[in-house]
């Protein structure tokens, strides 16, 4: 364990205390709740980081994996892989696009 200090506003520290108390108030539950709380945000921020990537494929080996398609086309370029060659997949559920139109006849 590392100690460190940290400055928080009286009204999180009264939130926080009265939260310890409430789950046992045993030694060391202060310190729980903070870890857990830092723990969750910091995981949440690293995922965040990551963000979409997108990875080329030949039937299920991924040949280059890159954080936008440019870098990706690069990546393949480098590689001398022609781009329509591969099946390009993003880590993230892209959104369905709907092509809608109308035809107006003359009156």
């Amino acid at each position: 364990m590392t100690n460190v200090t940290f400055s928080l506003p009286e009204r999180t520290v009264k939130r926080l205390r009265r939260q310890a108390a409430e789950s046992g108030g045993r030694k060391g539950a202060i310190s729980e709740i903070v870890d857990s709380a830092l723990t969750a945000y910091l995981d949440s921020a690293e995922e965040a980081r990551r963000g979409e990537t997108f990875a080329a494929k030949r039937g299920e080996e991924v040949v280059a994996e890159a954080g936008t398609l440019k870098d990706l086309a690069d990546a393949l370029k480098r590689k001398g892989i022609d781009w329509r060659s591969v099946r390009i997949v993003s880590s993230e559920p892209l959104e369905p696009v709907v092509h809608f139109g109308l035809r107006l006849k003359p009156a």
